[in-house]
């Protein structure tokens, strides 16, 4: 019950940080060109894949371990946070050699280096975030979520209407971080009683603890970087614009990711302290729900591409394809983070490591220097970026298909591949009337009448159940009061 609470109070506001976000990126394509735009989240990524190193396995160890023992938390952040600095001092300097090195404009260089701060900050909003996650205190986190997304938003609408230069972008981030850290750290002391003790041998025990964690971090953390980073330096950086346009309208289909992390693994690892069977059934059901949830968005983007890139500007216009083969893949990554999570709780953790290392490290970069170069000389404009998207896309069809695999009878029954059989037909027959039947109508009314009627086919072959959905509601209005409902772990939100 308390999961679901957190899960609904979380996801409420991160559907509201992320209309926020949705309302934003339209003023920020509107102030600046592909080009500057491609820039822009260039620099993001390549500062992004350097701060990994100070990812450190803290927050996948938090929600393991201090879920069951919070007490534990005040053993080594204070000496985590320490590690951090010194960590971020050697990174600036690595940072400022390879700036250096490049042939890049001034600009560039300070926009790189102000995101450098800003990726210090989010890490270590991760691991305050995750230790109220563990706790499963997260009212405050959540309005938190809200104001520093506004702050966010009201800072890069301000830099675009006072017409600054590109650097002053990213300082809306460190401030909006800035804040939440400030706000994370007055939760936690309260909620758990955290205090900064700088204990190095214990904070050296989590970390060996934490290798495999940081390792799968730092391997999943590449994803959406280090492709925007290679397709900037094998193509150029409108290419980067086209692709992070797209990107910044297809990943809303995340904004379920961080509910994952913030309540299922939790939930998980104390299921893990009763049984593997009862972890198995939480993965099917949660596996279940974010299907429910993330197909319908899927379709939604594609059918739609045309009118959610045009929101963007003219400019964009090649991005289009670009956000219909992306947006197959959050699907695919609900089902592997869910996969992950279930052999992480299982003691299978180091499965997980060796997947993802070879999906985000060997098997992605190899498949975009194979195929941006060749895509952009063939296909020219936007073909680099057609390259780095169909490399993302089939390095998570095949790490989908191991984790499913070594998961094996646990991932599936028969109540979750029915669901799923119902639901890939009602996506084939809106596609067969999209193509057929409904082409003479206008956009938004067709994209409406499709949206209607997704859901009355997945309603009425039984693909969403409306009961189940209810009981999800009943459960978190009920805020744990003592009288049990019937099966409080077979149920994941759906829409």
């Amino acid at each position: 019950m308390g999961a679901v609470r957190n899960g609904l109070q979380l996801g409420g506001s991160l559907l509201v940080t992320y209309a926020i976000a949705f309302g934003i990126r339209p003023l920020l394509t509107h102030y600046l060109s592909p080009e500057a735009f491609g820039r822009f989240n260039w620099a993001d990524s390549f500062s992004a894949i350097f701060f990994i190193a100070t990812n450190l396995g803290l927050e996948m160890y938090i929600r393991k371990e201090v879920s069951r023992r919070p007490e534990h938390a005040s053993d080594f952040f204070g000496a985590s946070m320490l590690v951090r600095l010194v960590l971020t001092g050697v990174l600036m300097g690595a940072l400022a050699l390879v700036m250096n090195y490049r042939d890049d404009p001034p600009e560039m260089r300070a926009l790189v280096y102000v995101f450098g701060a800003a990726q210090l900050l989010v890490m270590c909003n991760a691991s305050m975030a995750a230790l109220l996650h563990a706790k499963g205190k997260v009212a405050g986190l959540s309005i938190s979520n809200v104001v520093t997304k506004l702050v966010w938003g009201g800072g890069l609408f301000a830099v675009g209407v006072m017409g600054l230069p590109l650097p002053w972008l990213a300082v809306p981030v460190v401030a909006s971080e800035a804040i939440k850290l400030a706000v994370g750290w007055h939760l936690a002391r309260q909620h758990m009683g955290l205090v900064f003790r700088v204990d190095f041998p214990a904070t050296w025990r989590v970390f060996k603890a934490g290798l495999p964690y940081f390792l799968t971090a730092a391997a999943l953390a590449t994803n959406g970087r280090l492709d925007i980073m290679i397709l900037g330096m094998l193509g150029n950086h409108e290419e980067v614009g086209w692709y992070s346009a797209a990107w910044s309208i297809s990943n809303v289909t995340f904004a379920l990711n961080p509910v994952m992390g913030w309540v299922l693994l939790p939930l998980m690892s104390r299921a893990a302290a009763r049984s593997e069977e009862e972890v198995s059934a939480i993965a099917r059901r949660a596996l279940e729900g974010t299907l429910a949830v993330t197909v319908p968005m899927m379709m939604l983007i594609v059918m739609g591409a045309p009118l959610w890139i045009g929101l963007l500007g003219k400019d964009y216009s090649l991005a289009v394809n670009l956000l219909r083969l992306q947006s197959p893949l959050f699907v695919l990554a609900f089902v592997t983070m869910t996969c992950g999570a279930w052999l992480t709780m299982t003691n299978r953790e180091w499965w997980v490591t060796g997947t993802s290392i070879f999906g985000s490290l060997l098997l992605n970069p190899l498949l975009n220097l194979m195929l941006v170069p060749r895509m952009h000389a063939a296909y020219g404009d936007g073909g680099g970026a057609a390259g780095t998207a169909i490399s993302l896309l089939l390095m998570e069809v095949v790490i989908t298909i191991i984790m499913l695999g070594r998961m094996g009878r646990s991932a599936v029954d028969r109540r979750l591949l029915v669901r799923v059989a119902k639901t890939a037909v009602v996506c084939v027959a809106i596609v067969a009337l999209d193509r057929t039947v409904l082409l003479s109508l206008e956009d938004w009314p067709r994209l409406g009448v499709e949206a209607t009627l997704y859901v009355f086919g997945v309603l009425a072959l039984g693909a969403v159940k409306p009961g189940e959905v209810l009981s999800v509601v009943k459960l978190a209005r009920r805020r744990g009061n003592p009288e049990p409902e019937p099966a409080v772990i077979a149920v994941a939100p759906t829409p």
